[in-house]
């Protein structure tokens, strides 16, 4: 009997705290806001994000003419030891090679540093748009009472609705 009790007593606690709980959840969530905003669309379709990738892909042009002259003449010397080397002096193949070594040793540091700067200037513009979309996305959300704002990659669902990618885009535009 005194199990019995016992038993009914925890489940009636277990309803009541069930109860309390999706209660305050719901209300809670009768009163939040959550919006959705895709970053790369709003980096992509930007006026900003659009002048970002026209001064990288001239970039990226640069050094790709830079890397290119290296490679045709890292071929040229590749070549050049395939077909002449059995015929050339052991000094003149060693100075080829070496040649050829040095030229591919400076190749592949050149192809790093260009990596690198590459990935320097990718962030330098990218943190600007993104910076600028974040503090249109506070207004935005403090406008119309978002307490949450989710980059959109990251929902596996969402309501039309609450995406506000379009309006980010616009105001992104606007200035």
């Amino acid at each position: 009997m005194k199990k019995f009790i016992f038993n009914l007593s925890l489940t009636a606690f277990l309803v009541l705290a069930v109860s309390l709980i999706f209660g305050s959840v719901n209300a809670a969530a009768a009163g939040s806001s959550i919006a959705v905003v895709n970053m790369q669309k709003v980096i992509a379709m930007s006026n900003q994000g659009k002048k970002a990738q026209s001064a990288l892909k001239a970039l990226v042009s640069k050094y790709d003419a830079r890397l290119l002259a290296m490679r045709k003449k890292i071929a040229a010397i590749q070549a050049d030891l395939k077909n002449n080397g059995p015929i050339m002096s052991a000094s003149e193949k060693a100075k080829k090679t070496k040649e050829f070594e040095t030229d591919i040793s400076n190749f592949s540091s050149e192809e790093k540093h260009i990596q690198g700067v590459m990935s320097q200037k990718r962030f330098e513009l990218l943190k600007g748009i993104v910076d600028k979309a974040t503090s249109i996305i506070n207004t935005i959300a403090k406008k119309d009472g978002y307490i949450l704002v989710i980059d959109r990659p990251s929902v596996v669902y969402r309501a039309a609705s609450i995406d506000i990618t379009n309006e980010v885009l616009k105001q992104m535009n606007l200035k």
